[in-house]
Order: C-alpha cells, then sequence, then structure tokens
C-alpha cells in the first residue's frame, strides 16, 4: 500500500505484514508531531469513517492500493472547530428561536417542543464542541480569557469560566420551565437571554478560535 502524509510519499512506511490498525498506530507514533493530530484519512479514495474502520482494521495494508493521511497543528484543528460551530450557533439558532417563539404564542405547544429539541442540539455541540478543543490543548477551561467587549475603547478581561456557568443556569432554566409546563417563562427566557446569549457565544468561540490559531 502506497502511504502519503501531507501529500508525501513514505517509503518503506512499514516493516513487514501488517493490518490496517497497526499501519494506523505507525503512523501516529511516526508520522505525526506531538502537537499535530490526523485531521483526515482516505483509503482508496473513500474517506475512513468510524464505521469503514471497525471492518477494515484487521486487514492487512497490502488489501489496499493507497492511503493519504492529512495533518494539522492541534491550534488549527481545535480552532477550525470552534469557528464551524460559532458559524452554526450564528446560523441557526435564531431562527430556530424565533420559530419557537412564534409556535408558543400562538399556542402550538407540541410544536414548540420539537422545535425546542433541534435547538438545544445546537447548544448541546457547543458545549461538546468547547470541551474537546480544551482537552486536545490541554488547556483548563478555568484558565481561558476573552474580551467580553471586542472593540470597545475599554475592553474587559473576563473568564469563560463564568459564561459557562450562566449558559448552564439558564439551560438548567430552560429545562425546569419545560418540564413545569410553564411556556410564558419558556417564551421569555428565549426573547431575553437566549438572544443575547448567541452574540456572546459567538465571539467567544471565534476569540478562543484565534488564541488556539492567530489569523494573520
Amino acid at each position: 500500500m502506497k502511504l502519503l502524509v501531507n501529500d508525501k510519499q513514505i517509503e518503506g512506511a512499514f516493516n513487514g505484514p501488517v493490518t490496517l490498525a497497526g499501519a494506523l498506530g505507525t503512523i501516529q507514533d511516526s508520522h505525526v508531531g506531538p502537537n499535530e493530530v490526523i485531521a483526515h484519512i482516505t483509503i482508496d479514495g473513500l474517506p475512513l469513517t468510524a464505521e469503514r474502520l471497525s471492518i477494515w482494521k484487521d486487514r492487512p495494508t497490502n488489501d489496499f492500493d493507497e492511503m493519504l493521511v492529512a495533518t494539522k497543528s492541534r491550534g488549527s484543528f481545535a480552532a477550525e472547530a470552534l469557528r464551524m460551530i460559532a458559524q452554526r450557533l450564528r446560523d441557526e439558532s435564531a431562527p430556530q428561536r424565533a420559530q419557537i417563539s412564534e409556535q408558543l404564542s400562538q399556542g402550538r405547544c407540541q410544536e414548540a417542543m420539537e422545535s425546542m429539541f433541534g435547538y438545544l442540539q445546537v447548544w448541546i455541540a457547543v458545549q461538546q464542541n468547547l470541551a474537546a478543543a480544551t482537552r486536545l490543548m490541554d488547556i483548563e477551561t478555568d484558565s481561558l480569557e476573552i474580551f467580553n467587549q471586542p472593540g470597545s475603547t475599554s475592553p474587559q478581561v473576563r473568564s469563560v469560566a463564568g459564561y459557562i456557568d450562566y449558559l448552564t443556569e439558564q439551560l438548567a432554566r430552560v429545562k425546569s420551565a419545560i418540564e413545569a409546563g410553564d411556556l410564558v417563562l419558556l417564551g421569555d427566557i428565549m426573547e431575553y437571554e437566549f438572544s443575547e446569549l448567541t452574540d456572546t457565544w459567538g465571539n467567544i468561540l471565534l476569540q478562543l478560535a484565534d488564541q488556539f490559531d492567530p489569523q494573520e
């Protein structure tokens, strides 16, 4: 099997017969730097998904013709994920929130609850992506800081941990309102809290992305 890492062919990458799982271990140990991660793998033109890996992992590498491996710095990989979820938050959150508010005002409670499920998934993804990025960068959340008013003449540096606590508190209020069937309170939280939260967290994610991977 021909192996290319970042478009550079690696000769004699494996010593003797090896399974695909063994080959991936060798690549990780020998061709991925300590500050890098594997960003993408393609085998014979097909992306190596988790499902394909589970099926192919015990097959010998001779069963395949070509493996293409792309690596990125940890900072670049983490920043890319944060910028993507920030974009998703801004693209999906506002229209979903408006839809929920309209459904609640019209008494379409079942539809509002169905829409709420999708809306909350975006916020869960925000939390998961942030946690994954900090693990990848080996940074404690408590040590992260951002400017809460970017562009201001006197921006204030704030801890990200405080914003996480406030988001967690508001998500808990949403859950409590749903469980209590208090649709008036739920509508108020959507209108007055999550509108600002969307802007705030879009800014937080982009600032952190720039810290992990500064762009000129």
